[in-house]
């Protein structure tokens, strides 16, 4: 069994978002290099909350890509290959209400930024955390002359715009606190480790190690960030796994990047339940079988770095798992 469907065996549920599934596959990269352009006359923000929105001036639509900074965030600059936390809604210029909002959803989404349509990639690349913008994005950066989303009433030679609030944003290789705290002691664990603490990870099973019988965690160095809320709470991690027999295993670091795991949701990471932002954590989960070979799952280690957490109102956590 592949440990991505053992994953998933397990109810790991991962986000969503919509201008990856689209975006990412349809729409054509640019090579261009040059900075966004911020001419012109760009859209005003009006209302507030779920009624947010962009108003759009009695002018053409912009020919090219067009990214007006709101206010300017003081966090780390964003990074191609980052994964991004945002509230965003987006809009087809000149039509006032958004085909998609997290506004009205009530929760920020994270995202690969390396995933979604060009547009995006190259208007958040080297913006700081916190910072707020108006994208304007062409076609041919957008869902490209093959990738109308007619469902959400985009045609395929329609200008969109968006209103970004860029909440956080998580490296590609970026492990927990490099100041957290050991903890446990290393040499007891079941597993050997590769990776200093607020480093990539990586580990196998000991040998001699008893297989578990029950769910377990413990904190291997533990960090100075707020605990991770039991439920409404998406958490960010990078982790290393191995099934228990070290048959299979699987990194994020590097790879597949910073994932999105709603807690409260009966999967192995609501064991983070309780441990602050920054830790290092290794849970090791039993043997588990079905009513068929096909849902039995392996006893397993993993070790998690816990990189953030989002709040998530009930009914966004709810719609974020669909």
């Amino acid at each position: 069994m592949k440990i991505r469907k053992l994953i998933a065996g397990i109810s790991v549920a991962m986000m969503a978002f919509s201008l990856a599934a689209c975006g990412g596959q349809n729409a054509k990269t640019s090579g261009a290099t040059d900075a966004p352009d911020s001419g012109g006359v760009q859209p005003t923000l009006v209302g507030s909350g779920k009624d947010l929105h962009l108003s759009f001036p009695d002018a053409p639509a912009p020919k090219d890509l067009k990214v007006w900074v709101q206010n300017k965030g003081t966090g780390r600059a964003v990074e191609s290959t980052d994964t991004v936390v945002a509230h965003y809604l987006g809009q087809v210029w000149k039509n006032e209400k958004p085909f998609d909002s997290s506004f009205e959803r009530g929760a920020p989404t994270g995202f690969p930024l390396s995933g979604v349509i060009p547009g995006w990639q190259q208007g958040l690349a080297g913006l700081p955390v916190g910072t707020k913008v108006i994208i304007s994005v062409p076609p041919e950066l957008g869902y490209g002359p093959d990738g109308g989303r007619a469902q959400a009433g985009i045609g395929a030679t329609d200008v969109i715009d968006f209103y970004v609030e860029i909440v956080d944003a998580f490296g590609v290789n970026q492990a927990g606190d490099k100041a957290a705290k050991p903890e446990a002691k290393v040499a007891d664990l079941p597993v050997e480790l590769t990776g200093a603490v607020g480093e990539p990870v990586k580990l196998s099973v000991k040998a001699s190690a008893t297989a578990p019988t029950a769910p377990a965690s413990a904190v291997i160095a533990r960090g100075s960030g707020a605990s991770v809320a039991k439920s409404n709470t998406t958490v960010y991690v990078q982790y290393a796994m191995s099934l228990w027999d070290n048959s299979q295993t699987e990194v994020t670091y590097g790879k597949s990047g910073p994932q999105a795991i709603p807690m409260g949701r009966g999967s192995l990471f609501d064991a983070l339940t309780g441990v602050p932002v920054g830790s290092r954590v290794l849970i090791t989960y039993p043997e588990t079988s079905g009513g068929d070979s096909a849902q039995r799952m392996p006893s397993l280690a993993v070790v998690v770095d816990i990189l953030g957490q989002v709040d998530n109102p009930p009914a966004a956590a709810d719609t974020q798992q669909k």
